[in-house]
């Protein structure tokens, strides 16, 4: 077994790992990254694409108007107003902060002739703040950061050092303390240790719990399924967002400028659907266009009937091999194509797909997890010594998100659980750390004889897809739930590597953690669609679900009514609005 020690230890080398590890590192923390693949080519920040890859901060240079206030106001009105109102109100104050520093330390984000940022509007945001440089936004804030980690390695006073391809399985908690943590190497199984006093869970979100995602390879949801095993609850876990995206041969967001260009969508049988599913007294056109302005899956406007016909042709088996439908925009004129969808066109041209000539592959796919670990303004679990970023922390997003939060949510936290973690002063101890490992891995070496992980994780993903995403029922839920119980009733005899059958563990229990809080939500509200229950952002649901874990089991508890500030009354009215 491999024996490392540190100040702190991140998992996760994406946008939020990789800010927590240059904050920590400046602080004077040594710090070791542990991540799945290759540090500053993998993870969600550095893979995802879209046309407008955004970053959002209430400058106010597209709108003196617009401000870190009304900034905040959007996150809790389209957050459902189940947001943790502080939470919220942190990103939407620091992320100019966070953003100027991308900017200063080499980002070199688009600008205006006067040299300000440009910002666009983005669904969700009353004011245009979203900021960045089209489908390079997220590699460049991961190539920036890189840099500066390596700055402060050679410059000091603290420093940053990479685990790559490593798993890490589970927390090592003694008390009422985390200690580090335990992992396996991704293709050899080499159980590794690493004693810290500090861990900052950024690993990512649980994508690959769906048929149809946008994720990386490996997102397999480790740092949700390690902090509720270790005690830490997590919140909002039924919000998801879905939006329509290419899965073929590539995966690249479909947000606005498709919808504006008249698209043509059909299922494998030539038929153009989408009307059939537009209800009588909504405009399709109308349907069409909100979907450029909202391109998560929302039930706050017309634009979810496309979601759900699309969703609706692949569920019941007339979409592609790759569970998608056409959309194609081949009949525009060329020169149209080429300057208005100018960015997606030329990055897809880059990849084999001619919007010209070809008709693409999509579907609605998930592509966030709004939920996760519980934190406080200092993205401290409730877990001594553990801390929680981007996706991996929750409260801060609600039943949806604005465009642009999620990257700014990433360098917000991820800067504060650098602080909080440095700050943890304690020395871990790494017997204590490798007896936990060995325990560990010894109850994960159990069995490897049974059906093997890829066909036990295709069965639940398609499951999850169509039970626990864009159309949701109680038997649909249910019929998700009994999927994942059914994997995780596998997992001992599994036949896959050690590593294998972490991660079909980790996606087995998160599948609970969706349906649970999902069946037990019975309303709609933001990214969640119960078609079998009439209420829509039902008061009494203003409420978060919190889930913990109990003898092995996921226990899910609704919280007490969200109390607004003073400064966000009359926000309901803006929600129903």
């Amino acid at each position: 077994m491999q024996l490392h020690q540190c100040d702190v230890l991140v998992v996760g080398s994406g946008g939020a790992g990789l800010r927590a590890a240059l904050e920590a590192a400046s602080a004077g923390a040594n710090v070791i990254v542990a991540a799945k693949g290759v540090p500053g080519e993998c993870g969600t920040t550095f893979t995802a694409a879209s046309d407008w890859m955004a970053f959002g901060a209430a400058f106010g240079h597209a709108d003196p108007a617009d401000s870190p206030t009304e900034h905040w106001i959007d996150i809790m009105v389209k957050g459902g107003l189940v947001c943790t109102p502080e939470l919220a109100r942190t990103i939407a104050e620091g992320a100019p902060d966070r953003f100027q520093e991308l900017e200063d330390w080499g980002g070199d984000f688009d600008k205006t002739p006067d040299g300000k940022f440009k910002q666009i509007l983005s669904d969700g945001a009353r004011y245009p703040r979203a900021c960045g440089r089209g489908a390079d936004t997220g590699p460049i804030i991961v190539k920036v950061l890189m840099e500066q980690c390596e700055r402060v390695t050679r410059e000091g006073p603290g420093s940053v050092q990479f685990l790559p391809n490593t798993m890490i399985v589970d927390l090592a908690v003694d008390g009422a303390a985390v200690h580090g943590a335990w992992g396996l190497g991704m293709e050899d199984d080499e159980p590794v240790a690493i004693a810290a006093p500090a861990v900052v869970l950024a690993a990512g979100g649980a994508g690959k719990l769906f048929e149809v995602n946008v994720f990386p390879e490996h997102a397999t949801g480790d740092g949700y399924a390690m902090a509720l095993r270790a005690g830490v609850p997590l919140l909002n876990f039924e919000f998801i967002q879905i939006g329509p995206s290419i899965v073929h041969p590539i995966h690249f967001a479909l947000s606005g400028v498709f919808w504006r260009l008249d698209p043509r969508i059909t299922n494998t049988q030539g038929e153009e659907f989408i009307p059939k599913y537009i209800p009588e007294g909504v405009d399709i056109a109308e349907a069409i266009y909100l979907k450029g302005v909202s391109y998560p899956f929302t039930v706050r406007n017309a634009s979810k009937w496309v979601d759900v016909g699309v969703f609706t042709e692949i569920a019941e088996g007339r979409g592609t091999d790759h569970n998608g439908v056409f959309m194609s925009i081949a009949h525009q004129p060329d020169e149209v194509i080429e300057t208005e969808a100018k960015v997606p066109f030329e990055h897809l041209l880059k990849n084999g797909l001619d919007l010209r000539h070809e008709a693409i592959e999509f579907a609605p796919a998930v592509q966030h997890f709004n939920g996760g670990a519980q934190v406080d303004v200092r993205a401290a679990t409730p877990l001594a010594g553990l801390f929680a970023a981007g996706e991996n922390a929750g409260g801060q997003h609600g039943a949806d998100r604005p465009g642009g939060n999620a990257l700014a949510d990433s360098q917000v936290f991820g800067q504060l659980a650098g602080a909080s973690a440095a700050a943890v002063s304690a020395e871990a101890e790494a017997s204590v750390v490798q007896t936990i490992a060995e325990a560990g891995l010894a109850d994960l070496s159990e069995g490897g004889d049974g059906r093997s992980v890829t066909d036990i994780r295709g069965e639940l993903s398609w499951e999850m897809w169509k039970g626990a995403s864009v159309v949701r029922t109680e038997d649909s839920l249910t019929a998700a739930l009994s999927a994942a119980e059914r994997a995780a009733e596998q997992v001992a005899d599994a036949g896959g590597s050690l590593r294998q059958r972490a991660e079909l563990r980790n996606l087995a229990l998160l599948g609970q953690c969706v349906a649970i809080p999902a069946r037990m939500r019975s309303e709609s509200r933001g990214t969640h669609y119960r078609v079998d229950c009439d209420a829509v952002n039902d008061p009494e649901w203003q409420r978060q679900i919190r889930l913990t874990m109990e003898d092995g089991e996921v226990r899910a508890v609704k919280l007490d009514k969200i109390a607004l500030p003073a400064g966000l009354a009359g926000l309901q009215a803006k929600l129903e609005g």
